[in-house]
């Protein structure tokens, strides 16, 4: 089943393909799902640039402004530009406001390494397992 979530991203790529067609869009994706314990799993998917990144601002925000566990899953991410940093940032802290929590699953190496040069690591917890992520939201 596709989110709404996802649904939304998709449109907003679409929309933003310009004269070229959807063919040159931005190659980002965002889904959504429900997990045990109201944890809600964000998955983005390609490279969460600047383009990225704003495709994903407003459908992410959504989720965080409804939402109060969230596990960001980051394993499909392949490029991580300070924007897309932004947009975490935004994000837990609009999650935190609501006494909620957000935490990263899986990075790959390359994102892992401009998480931690920039920091993130310190601000928003980082796991290496769902079963993780998830006992960090729950405890």
């Amino acid at each position: 089943m596709v989110s709404p979530f996802r649904r939304e991203a998709n449109t907003a790529m679409t929309a933003g393909a310009g004269a070229d067609g959807p063919s040159h869009r931005c190659c980002m994706d965002l889904s959504a799902e429900d997990l045990p314990g109201g944890i809600t799993k964000v998955v983005l998917q390609g490279r969460f640039d600047t383009t990225g990144a704003v495709v994903m601002e407003l459908p992410f925000n959504k989720i965080v402004t409804e939402r109060r566990k969230i596990i960001v899953d980051l394993s499909a991410v392949n490029f991580l530009a300070s924007y897309g940093i932004r947009v975490l940032l935004v994000g837990a802290k609009i999650v935190k406001s609501k006494g909620g929590n957000l935490v990263i699953l899986c990075p790959d190496n390359n994102v892992a390494k401009v998480l931690k040069t920039a920091g993130m690591d310190a601000l928003i917890p980082i796991h290496q397992t769902e079963t993780a992520a998830a006992a960090a939201l729950t405890s």
